[in-house]
């Protein structure tokens, strides 16, 4: 159950959950309106009342929207104002986490977007040339789409640079999933990791011949995401 069907559950009988959790009639209704936050420890007493209880779990963020925000700040193909209530928040976090530095922003963002663990990644091993049949099979799909990670920085790095190579698409290839390379469980297994965009992803993407390929700040940002720290920071080596 998720946490909004147990709002409303406890919406329900209010009388009843007040008495047996300590928490008012009126906290409980400012919390099912969406006018009050509640913290853990009441959401837990709420679902204590009604024979439930609360669970929670850490995994590594996965959050499109900080990337968003980095380059809401950085980078001139996407909007300074942004009207995201997701992406407004990653700016308000910035700050107060006092990150205004490039460098330190596209790192923190690439660790927070997660690319491996974005519902919906598609985990692929390839035969070598494999990414040639990409531009095909994204054209019968009608779909966006452009290369980061390593594909993309050995382009724009004259030489070949080992890695993961991220495809992001604008999720038209999610329905049927994209019949492309040799599905793996780990992203150490993967030579391509076929994602779906969430937010800025796809903004200021160019074609070069029949390949698209992200904008130069994306790419950063997925090079920190990928743990490729040494491409990132040859790319921006020119940022100071």
């Amino acid at each position: 159950m998720k946490i909004d069907q147990l709002i409303v559950l406890a919406g329900e009988q209010p009388t009843r959950v007040s008495r047996r959790s300590g928490v008012s009639r009126s906290t409980l209704k400012r919390v099912k309106d969406g006018t009050s936050e509640p913290t853990l420890s009441t959401l837990r007493e709420v679902a204590l009342a009604l024979g439930l209880d609360i669970t929670v779990t850490a995994g590594p963020a996965s959050d499109p929207y900080a990337a968003a925000a980095a380059r809401t700040l950085i980078d001139d193909s996407v909007p300074e104002n942004p009207d995201d209530a997701d992406v407004v928040a990653w700016l308000d976090r910035f700050e107060r986490w006092n990150i205004t530095d490039p460098l330190t922003l596209v790192s923190e963002a690439g660790s927070l977007q997660g690319i491996a663990q974005r519902q919906g990644a598609q985990l692929v091993a390839i035969e070598p040339g494999g990414l040639v049949a990409l531009p095909e099979l994204f054209a019968q799909r009608d779909s966006r789409w452009a290369l980061s990670g390593a594909a993309a920085a050995t382009v724009i790095m004259g030489q070949v640079v080992d890695g993961p190579t991220v495809v992001w698409h604008d999720g038209c290839a999610q329905s049927p999933p994209l019949d492309f390379g040799r599905k793996v469980d780990h992203p150490a297994e993967a030579d391509v990791i076929i994602v779906p965009a969430g937010a800025t992803e796809l903004a200021g993407s160019y074609s070069q011949g029949p390949l698209s390929f992200v904008a130069p700040v994306q790419l950063v940002i997925d090079l920190h995401s990928l743990k490729m720290v040494e491409q990132a920071e040859y790319l921006t080596s020119g940022w100071r």
